[in-house]
């Protein structure tokens, strides 16, 4: 799904060692006024109607983006109501806020806790999951902790390295049916699932729910089942 975009955010992170000051800018006008920064460290406050585009080694985003909004960087942070499309890439991807439309994220530690109207793409080593997800959800990772409601089907892809260590531990919300595929997976008490689900795993997860098929994983690795 977007494993070169992990690979892009390591790099990434070591060519942001180069800059050695921030620069930032502003252009267009009215609705689309938008704003760039650029740096070793590149954090601020901002409240544009139109888009921003923040990288460096350490980025920090709070306050309001109209439009679009994208982060990269080693460490990034944001807290930030976004009215469009989030992207957002690094080594540590922090973000709570809201995205008006669909959210991209590539990080090996991703912590999310926000409402996304759209659909959310997420591909890591480690990630928690808060909020909820109105459109869809796809997930490519090894340790995923999964709390949030997922109002669209969902794919979770969680056997992700050759050493088969992928955990899917499932304790939110799942209201349209969908696919958990992990060496293994881990069903709390408190999960939710509305629809037709396939779970695929080495052990048949306890708390398993009737409105769910179990198919052993028998040593295979989730994404080349799936042709992912």
């Amino acid at each position: 799904m977007m494993h070169t975009s992990l690979i892009k955010a390591a790099l990434f992170g070591m060519s942001a060692l180069a800059l050695s000051a921030c620069t930032y800018s502003t252009y267009g006008a009215g609705d689309a006024r938008s704003v760039e920064g650029e740096g070793l460290v590149a954090s601020r406050d901002v409240d544009v109607p139109g888009d921003a585009s923040f990288e460096g080694m350490m980025v920090g985003v709070d306050g309001r983006v109209g439009r679009d909004l994208n982060m990269e960087g080693a460490s990034v942070r944001g807290n930030v109501d976004v009215g469009r499309d989030l992207n957002a890439e690094g080594a540590r991807v922090r973000f709570r806020g809201s995205v008006g439309r669909n959210a991209d994220i590539a990080a090996a530690t991703a912590e999310l806790r926000a409402q996304i109207e759209g659909r959310l793409e997420i591909a890591g080593a480690r990630m928690t999951i808060d909020g909820y997800v109105r459109g869809s959800t796809e997930i490519d990772g090894a340790r995923m902790m999964l709390d949030g409601e997922f109002m669209g089907p969902i794919e979770v892809y969680g056997a992700g390295s050759d050493d088969g260590s992928g955990r899917a531990i499932l304790s939110g919300s799942f209201l349209d049916g969908g696919l958990f595929c992990a060496t293994y997976i881990d069903i709390e008490r408190s999960a939710v699932f509305e629809g037709d689900f396939r779970f695929v795993s080495e052990d048949r997860p306890d708390n398993l729910p009737s409105n769910g098929s179990y198919e052993a994983l028998d040593g295979r690795i989730c994404q080349d089942m799936f042709n992912r």
